[in-house]
């Protein structure tokens, strides 16, 4: 795992929440880490700017399509700090619509059910529309976009996710476990 990849985990592990849900208190975790000289606190992090930093490089890394995705994610939740209304779903559909996929010009490249059977992790591309089972909450349905692998191993993601109902917040870059992926939708490529 990367330095960087390290921070994010630990960011990402302070907050979490489900799109249907009221706000959860985050567990404490624990990162694992390859390079102890690694740590930061949140503080640090926000100050350094490291999660724009991984962002910008986890768009490079993607196929076309996912690069627009993640970036018109960015800009609406990292600089814009949009809050729209609807949940989950109504985000993910504006930030695909303004990336420039209308619903017309999108696949789904899985499809099962809430209990299974679920997609296989090499499936799973940035900028991709997963919907899952929320493990860290109540296991409740929710859909996000996949930014990256934070740990392939334990299926543990960087997700871009909004909670929208009532809540004032904007969408927010956290980690989800995706053992139970039962849907996929991404841009159908030209």
């Amino acid at each position: 795992m990367q330095a960087s990849t390290v921070i994010l985990f630990l960011f990402i592990s302070l907050i979490s929440s489900a799109c249907r849900s009221p706000e959860p208190k985050p567990a404490p975790t624990e990162a694992k880490k390859t390079n102890p000289s690694n740590s930061t606190s949140l503080k640090n992090l926000k100050k350094e700017n490291n999660l724009e930093r991984q962002l910008k490089r986890e768009e490079r890394r993607a196929h076309r399509s996912g690069r627009s995705i993640l970036r018109t994610a960015r800009q609406m939740s990292l600089i814009n700090k949009e809050i729209l209304p609807g949940g989950c779903w109504d985000y993910i559909d504006t930030v695909y619509d303004r990336a420039g996929f209308k619903r017309h010009q999108r696949q789904t490249v899985f499809k099962s059910k809430k209990r299974g059977p679920f997609a296989s992790q090499n499936k799973i591309k940035a900028g991709d529309w997963l919907y899952f089972i929320n493990h860290g909450y109540r296991n409740v349905e929710h859909s996000a976009i996949f930014i990256a692998w934070l740990d392939y191993k334990q299926k543990k993601a960087m997700m871009l996710s909004y909670a929208g109902e009532r809540r004032k917040v904007p969408a927010r870059y956290k980690e989800y476990d995706l053992r139970s992926v039962y849907q996929i939708i991404r841009p159908k490529e030209k």
